[in-house]
């Protein structure tokens, strides 16, 4: 809707009536991070006065064509997503949408570099065209690590600077996005340095991904014009983080949970303004229960931070980082982009208005949502000629022991390295100890390779094989298992189907969901994907499947990614992150 400012001034002034009034809610400020009972005049697409009420009574009276009851309600500003993965909810951008109504976010920002990865500008293009046209907000930023190291793994695309500019130039693109490879940003590699310089060049914000990166190497990549965070996981790092002027976004994903870690930094630093908020990965069926933007100030307010300024994180500061000069307040001339709640302990979204239309209520969608662009249909897991023999360790030698270099899960979910050494008859090694796994990772993007097969220790499989082309960043075919029969059908089973996620023990398919969309997403409705991604992680569950604070379904899917301390699995082999460097499956030392 195109507003007329002549309308807009005239029904502030009195001189017109307001097309809606919410009266008597209490109204959350997010500039002054005060609450006060309040009535909001609405005039066709935006806020036109806010009278706060004195001794009981608005300071001034607005007539409305339409009048809302907002007694007893709180109204708080549409969210503002800063950073997150449309694929990790594993639906299409308007299946997206609805959900995001729901929960009260009204403008998202995007990173589409999981399908960037597997299809490259084809998959970014589908991104941005489907998400036109929605009522939601959605920007987009342009993915900078297509692959994420180059020459550690193998992608289906590789986006270098002149590929990134190009997509630069799309609508709604607000930026690079989170530029994980910090070490080549902070050694100044021609690529990362490219890619930075015309983030920089085209006026647009370059996006990071700093974990555990503190020191002069923080001050480097600070420096080189890369200037926020969302994945701090101590409370020094964010103070450090903070103090340096970089953005912390405050993520509450169902991959990790960083909301108690920044409250406690929060109550060292009160008075930071550069602190916003983000969900990155949410898969659906936790979306479904515990929410969208809604549910990272539910985690902080539980964690001791007053509603109003979590609120403002989550609204105001997004709005300010990405330019959105009329979003993010409750306050004259902005977007009519808002929430009724009931209660801001529980920040459970009862009525959602956009534009000043009533898009949810009771929370329920009002209007019908769909995108004009149809889903991509190609199947995109395109694997070699798979046998069990493909599953198994080839040790150098026939006879004796070998000493292997693993990969180990910490209670947090991390990775560091470990070693193994393993009893070797006739050219084949023997049983693993209990809590260790084989897994592989084959290319699906055409390499035509065979899977790199290593040894995990704390997946907690414990039996089967669980199988998954939900891999960051490149979204290879990931298969961990206790034998090599089960592996095998895992992975054909989702080379049949196109993608997604697999359980299978003893022959048997224990639970399995598709993502035809890319070996992403699935063209369903999140109420619908919900309930499949649910009995896949309860028996994900029973098969011993746990990793840190993660979902089960999303367990597995960044053993991958290359540019997370300290060791990685690719289609290429172990990775030291730090070095940049393999690490030989054989020590060769002990």
């Amino acid at each position: 809707m195109i507003y007329s400012r002549e309308h807009l001034v005239a029904a502030a002034h009195g001189n017109e009536r307001m097309d809606k009034v919410i009266r008597e809610v209490q109204l959350v400020n997010v500039f002054t991070a005060e609450i006060y009972i309040a009535d909001i005049g609405i005039k066709e697409n935006r806020f036109s006065a806010i009278a706060r009420y004195e001794n009981d009574e608005p300071v001034f009276f607005m007539e409305g064509d339409v009048e809302i009851d907002g007694k007893g309600k709180y109204a708080v500003p549409g969210f503002i997503d800063c950073h997150v993965h449309i694929e990790s909810t594993m639906v299409t951008p308007d299946m997206f949408a609805c959900a995001l109504l729901q929960h009260g976010t009204t403008t998202a920002v995007i990173d589409p570099h999981e399908i960037g990865n597997v299809m490259g500008a084809e998959g970014v293009q589908y991104m941005v065209d489907a998400s036109k046209d929605l009522p939601v907000q959605i920007l987009t930023t342009i993915p900078s690590c297509v692959p994420a190291v180059p020459g550690l793994e193998t992608s289906g695309a590789a986006f270098g600077p002149n590929e990134i500019a190009s997509l630069l130039d799309m609508p709604g693109v607000v930026g690079i996005a989170e530029l994980m490879d910090y070490v080549g940003v902070v050694k100044q590699d021609p690529r990362m340095a490219g890619i930075v310089q015309k983030g920089l060049d085209k006026g647009v914000l370059n996006e990071g991904h700093l974990p555990r990166v503190t020191g002069r190497d923080l001050h480097a990549y600070l420096a080189a014009g890369v200037n926020s965070d969302h994945e701090s996981r101590t409370k020094e790092e964010i103070i450090e983080k903070l103090r340096a002027g970089m953005l912390i976004y405050i993520r509450e994903s169902s991959v990790s949970q960083f909301a108690d870690i920044a409250a406690k930094a929060w109550e060292v630093l009160p008075y930071a303004s550069n602190i916003a908020m983000c969900t990155d990965d949410v898969e659906p069926n936790d979306m479904l229960k515990n929410g969208q933007m809604n549910r990272v100030i539910r985690r902080c307010t539980e964690e001791g931070i007053p509603a109003p300024l979590a609120i403002r994180f989550a609204s105001l500061n997004g709005a300010t980082r990405y330019g959105l000069r009329d979003r993010g307040a409750i306050a004259p001339g902005y977007h009519a982009d808002f929430s009724l709640v009931d209660s801001l302990d529980m920040m459970q979204v009862a009525d959602v208005f956009i534009q000043g239309e009533q898009m949810v209520k009771n929370g329920e969608l009002t209007v019908d949502i769909t995108s004009s662009t149809p889903p991509l249909s190609q199947n995109t897991v395109r694997l070699p000629k798979l046998t069990e023999e493909d599953f198994k360790i080839q040790p150098p030698i026939e006879n004796g022991t070998v000493i292997i270099n693993t990969m180990e899960m910490t209670a947090i979910g991390t990775t560091q390295k470990g070693t193994l050494e393993l009893e070797v008859t006739n050219g084949i090694i023997q049983a693993l100890p209990e809590d260790y796994v084989f897994v592989s990772v084959t290319g699906r993007h055409g390499q035509n390779r065979k899977p790199f097969v290593g040894i995990l220790k704390n997946s907690g499989l414990n039996k089967g094989a669980y199988a998954t082309t939900v891999a960051h960043d490149s979204h290879n075919l990931v298969v961990a298992g206790t034998n090599v029969r089960d592996m095998l059908l895992a992975a054909q089973q989702l080379e049949q189907s196109g993608g997604g996620l697999c359980l299978v023990e003893d022959s048997d398919i224990k639970a399995q969901v598709d993502l035809p969309i890319a070996g992403l997403m699935a063209a369903e409705p999140i109420e619908v994907l919900s309930p499949k991604v649910e009995q896949f992680n309860e028996a994900a569950t029973s098969m011993g499947i746990q990793v840190g604070r993660r979902s089960p379904s999303m367990a597995l899917s960044s053993l991958t990614l290359s540019v997370i301390p300290e060791i990685r699995i690719t289609d290429l082999g172990l990775v030291d992150v730090t070095k940049q460097e393999f690490i030989p499956l054989f020590d060769a030392e002990h």
